[in-house]
């Protein structure tokens, strides 16, 4: 099985190829292709050049592929609007006209927690919730959800709501007394409800390329198995046998004490 994944040069995306790398559970399903825009990630894998503005130059690039993984996209919540309509409107409608034409049999698309944070704040929402955003960002990863509905009767099609994702990427951290973003997180963020650490987030993915393709439709929650959760995972673990290792909660305090510690 060929799986491409685009986005591959994101933070997200990275972090799956060393989980996929790292993991024979992974590698030994399917081989991982990945899909760039001008700038080359890994010397190892395949690559192909794929531009979500034009359908048929996308129909090339998903000749023999069986599942997309679509990591890509503009990722900031505060984006406007102008800023959204290419990456995450046109070229998401794109990909799945492309991946209807080349005869795809999966898409999983990134969408996010802000697709539901419209919800009141004690409310723990499930995948069976209707999208309620409360921003632009947010509704544009509403209109992938929909899309999903849209082509599953062409092709099978999974959105994960993606919550606060904890990295354990050591680039662009903001703090020089700190090794990995998922530490910048803990240490300035108190939302972990939603988190959702690596290893989960791979798993998560991994367990979405190979499920049954009898199995057409679905919104997945990417959470962790955080002591407290503010998205219900039960649909997405009976779906996909999706089983997060990690409490979020957990891991910063642990961050935070190890830290404390050494600052003594």
């Amino acid at each position: 099985m060929k799986v491409l994944l685009l986005g591959a040069a994101g933070v997200m995306g990275s972090d799956f190829i060393e989980e996929y790398k790292n993991n024979k559970n992974y590698s030994n399903f399917y081989e991982l292709i990945l899909g760039v825009h001008r700038k080359r990630v890994e010397e190892n894998f395949e690559s192909r050049n794929v531009d979500l503005s034009d359908v048929e130059s996308l129909k090339s690039s998903l000749k023999g592929i069986d599942v997309i993984v679509n990591l890509a996209g503009n990722p900031n919540p505060s984006a406007e609007f102008k800023d959204l309509i290419e990456p995450n409107i046109m070229g998401v409608h794109n990909l799945f006209e492309a991946a209807k034409e080349a005869k795809c049999k999966r898409i999983i698309i990134a969408s996010s927690v802000h697709a539901i944070k419209g919800y009141p704040e004690e409310k723990k929402v499930s995948e069976s919730d209707s999208p309620m955003p409360k921003n632009a960002y947010g509704a544009s990863k509403a209109f992938g959800e929909t899309l999903c509905s849209v082509f599953s009767k062409d092709l099978s099609c999974f959105a994960i709501r993606i919550g606060l994702y904890l990295s354990n990427n050591k680039n662009d951290t903001s703090q020089r007394s700190v090794s990995s973003q998922k530490e910048v997180i803990c240490l300035n963020r108190e939302d972990l409800e939603y988190a959702l650490t690596q290893r989960d987030m791979a798993q998560l993915i991994h367990k979405s390329i190979v499920a049954p393709l009898s199995l057409k439709y679905a919104i997945l929650h990417g959470s962790s198995n955080n002591k407290n959760k503010k998205m219900n995972i039960d649909i997405t673990k009976k779906l996909i046998g999706y089983e997060p290792e990690d409490d979020a909660f957990m891991i910063c305090g642990e961050i935070k004490q190890n830290i404390k510690t050494l600052n003594k």
